[in-house]
């Protein structure tokens, strides 16, 4: 049975409080099968009880900062500075038992800030991180990336001993820009034995991560679901953009990706 998972941010905790109530509700519930968390830097302090009253004993995976808010692995001069954003990501994965840390390569393309990706990854020395694919292009930060082709990623874990993270849609659009088959880059994704993925809905044919609810694009979801990931997967729902008001939408979203799942394996 695959395992689909809600995503909040730790801000979420300060500034949006009905619906982390409202998440915290729907997934005592069952009706999502565990959190992946946002650790945003320097939110540890002032949101650790809410945090751990929440969601102690439910499953948690936590996903640490990046480009965004300025931890970039793959720049040499940011190493501690990196270190002390991860920190946060760090405390609460030890407060409440994750063993996932998803950790993004750093920004720009090429050989030398590949390098210094897996460098800060060995010197962060810690066994729960999780390297993630990126797109070949950050819209918000207008930088190119790396950790696009499956080989980067093959790499990052050979190097590092890090898990990986596939996320489907920075995939696509990776394998547009670099004008190769969506579906050959997903299965040699594949072949590196994710221990997790992250799933929206797009536009097939884009370079552009948009973070779409399930049925607002044209990703053949269900293909996606069902050929790329096991029986067992954990799925991180990363729809939806702005700041939330309820959980409804999804609600919704777990609805439509579990009856895709269903519809094929009945």
């Amino acid at each position: 049975m695959r395992h689909f998972g809600l995503k909040l941010w730790s801000k979420d905790f300060i500034k949006n409080k009905e619906f982390v109530k409202d998440a915290e509700k729907a997934l005592k519930d069952g009706h999502f099968d565990y959190l992946e968390l946002f650790a945003l830097p320097e939110t540890f302090e002032d949101t650790k009880t809410a945090v751990k009253d929440g969601f102690f004993g439910q499953k948690v995976i936590i996903h640490a900062p990046h480009g965004m808010q300025n931890l970039d692995i793959g720049n040499p001069d940011e190493l501690e500075n990196n270190r002390q954003r991860l920190r946060d990501s760090q405390l609460f994965a030890d407060m409440l038992g994750a063993d996932i840390i998803i950790l993004h390569p750093g920004m720009q393309a090429g050989e030398t800030f590949l390098a210094e990706s897996i460098r800060q990854f060995q010197a962060f020395n810690d066994a729960r991180l999780t390297v993630e694919n990126l797109p070949a292009y950050c819209s918000q930060t207008k930088r190119l990336l790396h950790g696009i082709e499956p080989a980067e990623i093959k790499r990052i874990m050979a190097e590092t001993g890090a898990k990986f993270c596939l996320d489907f849609s920075h995939a696509i659009c990776g394998a547009n820009s670099c004008k190769r088959d969506i579906y050959e880059v997903l299965a040699e994704f594949k072949a590196l034995k994710p221990a997790m993925y992250h799933l929206c809905d797009g536009d097939v044919a884009s370079t552009n991560d948009s973070h779409l609810h399930y049925g607002e694009g044209n990703y053949d979801l269900r293909r996606l679901v069902t050929e790329f990931t096991d029986e067992n997967a954990y799925i991180t729902m990363e729809t939806g953009h702005g700041i939330p008001t309820d959980v409804s939408p999804w609600l919704e979203d777990v609805a439509y990706i579990r009856r895709a799942a269903s519809n094929l394996f009945g």
